[in-house]
């Protein structure tokens, strides 16, 4: 008989997605006439832009001529789209070609990463953070059980709450693998240069790997705060950095992103970069050709102008619900440099509470911040991913927002 990976047993947390989307069918059921505003799951509102789809249509119709035939391609992807990589990003860090790898998406990457590694390994995730990087290590038999506090053992907790605005700071205790995120997700915040640094100095100090997601750097408009992690002295060093076309391009719907990951970048003199390129090799058939080719134009100055625009709108909306929302006496982190918004619920309401107030009595989604861990409880996140229209009517709709210290 098989034996099953019982790690999966351990994942005691509610998966909220399954809820929130049970909890939205049954509204709908209730008032199916209702206009319902989802600013919950963080994805686009806004359609690809012309010279993406006509890029993409061109390499498929290629496909139908026997001269340029394209079917597998290379696992880490086509060298016209990591050069454009490297032209359009990298080259100001010395980045080459050979050191960016092309995949799906960055939940692929970010989960599949730690197969390098072994169980013996001190891991340092933020919480709240993306529930992925927890679980997948759970799931990989990498972490203790959930204890009685709400949090895994054998696994250093970065705890992001509004004593530290938000963002993780390196431990007092050393660590092996270190999970960030800027803009971070959920909570909106966004490290400073000497932020970053701290944690680049601790990698080094520890001789310390960090997995850097990089998903929303397209949103950071502020020239303090870095939109990559080799912008910092050392980080080369010690830093795999993570993006993807899903936020910036509008790929949520095709999948396409990549990792950085510096040649130099070793351990017990074994290079990770050649490493990842045998994982690669051996596991991924790499990402379809007319997709590449989407990506490759929207790094085009037309298609990056076009992604400046459609997120510049996006921030704008969130500016929008954040000036309101404080006006209402809301407290608030995020939506400057982010497309997220981490709200403080009133009083001692709950995620939960607030969740379902603003759903059964505004029909507004959004996801409750303890779905990303202990820390994230008493907060909800809203994601700017919106219209103009939409956000139009989540401002008419809030002047009806009643709450006392208990919704």
């Amino acid at each position: 008989m098989p034996k099953l990976n019982h790690n999966f047993q351990k994942l005691k947390r509610e998966i909220i997605f399954p809820i929130i989307d049970q909890k939205l069918l049954d509204l709908k059921q209730k008032n199916p006439n209702s206009k319902i505003l989802n600013l919950g799951v963080g994805d686009i509102a806004k359609p690809i832009d012309p010279i993406v789809a006509k890029a993409i249509s061109d390499a498929t119709f290629e496909m139908t001529d026997p001269s340029s035939i394209h079917g597998y391609g290379p696992s880490n992807g086509y060298s016209f789209l990591k050069d454009a990589i490297v032209d359009s990003e990298y080259h100001k860090y010395k980045i080459t070609s050979d050191e960016v790898f092309i995949s799906h998406g960055i939940i692929s990457d970010i989960t599949q990463f730690e197969e390098l590694f072994s169980k013996e390994n001190k891991i340092a995730i933020p919480n709240p953070a993306y529930p992925v990087y927890l679980d997948s290590n759970v799931i990989a038999g990498k972490t203790g059980s959930l204890n009685l506090k709400g949090l895994f053992d054998g696994v250093t907790t970065l705890p992001c709450t509004e004593e530290n605005n938000f963002l993780p700071a390196p431990p007092n205790t050393p660590s092996d693998i270190i999970y960030l995120c800027s803009p971070h997700n959920p909570t909106g915040a966004v490290f400073t240069r000497s932020e970053l640094q701290d944690w680049v100095d601790f990698a080094k100090k520890n001789k310390a790997i960090i997995l850097y997601d990089g998903a929303y750097e397209g949103f950071i408009r502020d020239p303090n705060m870095p939109k990559s992690i080799y912008e910092i002295n050392g980080a080369k060093d010690v830093a795999i950095e993570f993006r993807s076309f899903s936020k910036t391009a509008g790929f949520t719907g095709l999948r396409c992103s990549y990792a950085v990951i510096p040649s130099n970048l070793s351990f017990d003199g074994i290079s990770i970069n050649a490493l990842w390129k045998t994982r690669q090799s051996t596991k991924f058939n790499g990402v379809a050709y007319p997709i590449q080719r989407g990506a490759q134009a929207s790094l085009s100055k037309q298609g990056q102008q076009a992604s400046k625009a459609q997120i510049d709108d996006y921030l704008l909306q969130g500016k929008r619900i954040k000036e309101a929302l404080v006006q209402k006496g809301f407290s608030l982190s995020g939506g400057d440099n982010s497309p997220y918004l981490w709200l403080k619920t009133p009083g001692a309401t709950t995620s939960w509470e607030f969740f379902d107030y603003l759903l059964e009595n505004l029909h507004i989604v959004t996801i409750p911040g303890v779905g990303f861990g202990k820390y994230g409880e008493g907060y909800i996140r809203l994601s700017s991913f919106i219209t103009k229209e939409t956000a139009d009517i989540f401002l008419e709709k809030i002047t009806e927002m009643e709450f006392t210290t208990r919704v």
